[in-house]
């Protein structure tokens, strides 16, 4: 509590001197106002204003406009707004519109100091993740490649793994998961990284084109081919060719492939002599399963691709990622748009229970897409983002019950220690010391929360 500010605002004023003089109590450091005026005022002096609480119902600016107003001044600034019973439809507009919490008139000290400390106590938490979140960030040997996840950080080892090798990668994982990003990361750390990377999609060549695209043809090799063309194995000569959709080459083009990795040469279309080529392959897939892509290449080419498997998980089993990727996408398109807008909760819930068949790049293409037109807008609602979610997967009011005036933060408590417990190697004595609780209260919240002990 040493160092806490709170700004009381109520026009009552023996109720807001009585509530400042419970509060200092406590130990906090208290300003108490009497208008909305005063309130501002005492705002713009006190840098280190950790919370206000706010009367509803006050003569010439009322709460809710008083709330909006200091969270332009102060967007970190908690609020929590106090209300008579007969207001507190008004209260639950003021926790809409970005208060913490909302207590009624008249309230028990206790139930009061409860409420406060679990405001503060989850401030403090965010800001402990925001900065464990930056270190880590700004540790990742991948640059580029956002994730956290376990599923996430076991792809990375192994990609990081097959960067120090030249041996051929099959990259697996459903459309929008990242593969070629993976795959010119791999190029990027390798000894090839100076050479050409060059990606192609095997289900967008046409059948009768793709020997001669991938392998180049002489003139005179077919009607309109009148000169000689490389091919692309010769154009990415040494450097790496990502064979993306690999499961929708050619049977007949598969031949071909297997005889070029395994003796390091390509005959173009026409020609009588083999051309050397030092070629890294990189082979992509969205099939599911390795099943079902085996199915479709011959087995000597599947195994001559697998030397190395990397498996994307799709972001709905990498949850944990969100915060994470959603930070990053936002601070991309801020440069891009000019302003940075924050999720409400109701707006978070939604992404979290959404199934994102697109994955990752489903959620880039959101975020770009809300911010272009929501321009400027500081706050993105539900309502924001439910035109760019598949309208059958939305999850039903239903199957995700609000309580605004708990929901986010005991959410957002049980992410934050998650992420702690997690940074710290599950090392509970770190945990608990970068968290600023004690041991015992660890795992009590652990225990409350049904995080593994």
């Amino acid at each position: 509590m040493n160092n806490t500010t709170i700004l009381v605002v109520d026009d009552d004023a023996e109720m807001a001197t009585t509530l400042a003089d419970l509060l200092q109590q406590q130990g906090y450091l208290v300003k108490a106002a009497t208008s909305a005026v005063e309130a501002e005022q005492i705002a713009s002096r006190s840098p280190h204003l950790s919370l206000a609480l706010i009367d509803l119902v006050m003569p010439l600016m009322d709460g809710i406009t008083l709330l909006e107003r200091l969270k332009q001044q102060k967007p970190e600034l908690a609020v929590l707004m106090m209300s008579g019973y007969g207001t507190i439809a008004s209260a639950i507009e003021a926790v809409k519109r970005g208060a913490e919490d909302f207590i009624t008139k008249p309230f028990e000290r206790a139930t009061i100091f409860k409420k406060i400390n679990h405001i503060l106590e989850l401030q403090r938490l965010r800001e402990k993740v925001a900065e464990l979140e930056s270190s880590e960030r700004s540790h990742r040997s991948f640059s580029g490649i956002v994730g956290q996840a376990p599923k996430m950080r076991r792809s990375l080892e192994l990609a990081e793994a097959a960067a120090r090798t030249d041996v051929p990668v099959l990259l697996m994982g459903e459309t929008g998961t990242g593969k070629e990003l993976l795959a010119r990361l791999i190029h990027r750390h390798s000894e090839r990284a100076a050479r050409p990377f060059i990606p192609v999609n095997c289900g967008a060549l046409p059948r009768e084109l793709a020997e001669s695209e991938l392998f180049g043809y002489r003139k005179g090799a077919f009607t309109g081919a009148q000169q000689d063309r490389p091919g692309l194995f010769v154009a990415a000569h040494g450097g790496t060719l990502l064979l993306d959709e690999i499961g929708e080459m050619p049977a007949e083009i598969q031949v071909k492939l297997l005889r070029t990795l395994e003796e390091g040469k390509v005959r173009p279309l026409g020609a009588v002599e083999e051309a050397p080529v030092d070629v890294r392959v990189i082979a992509a897939t969205n099939r599911p399963t390795q099943a079902s892509l085996s199915a479709s290449l011959r087995q000597d080419l599947y195994f001559r691709l697998a030397r190395i498997t990397i498996e994307l998980p799709p972001l709905r089993e990498r949850r944990e990622d969100l915060p994470l990727l959603l930070d990053h996408f936002l601070t991309i398109y801020a440069a891009k748009y000019g302003y940075r807008p924050t999720f409400h909760a109701d707006a978070l819930d939604l992404l979290c229970h959404y199934a994102f068949p697109g994955n990752v790049r489903e959620l880039e293409n959101l975020i770009e897409g809300v911010m272009a037109t929501h321009p400027a807008q500081e706050v993105l609602r539900e309502r924001d983002i439910r035109p760019y979610l598949h309208p059958e997967l939305i999850p039903t009011a239903g199957d995700r019950v609000i309580d605004v005036s708990v929901f986010s933060l005991e959410r957002l408590e049980k992410f934050a220690i998650e992420q702690v417990l997690r940074l710290s190697g599950e090392n509970k004595t770190r945990a608990s010391e970068i968290l600023g609780i004690s041991r015992e209260s660890l795992y009590r919240k652990m225990r409350l929360y049904g995080i593994p002990l």
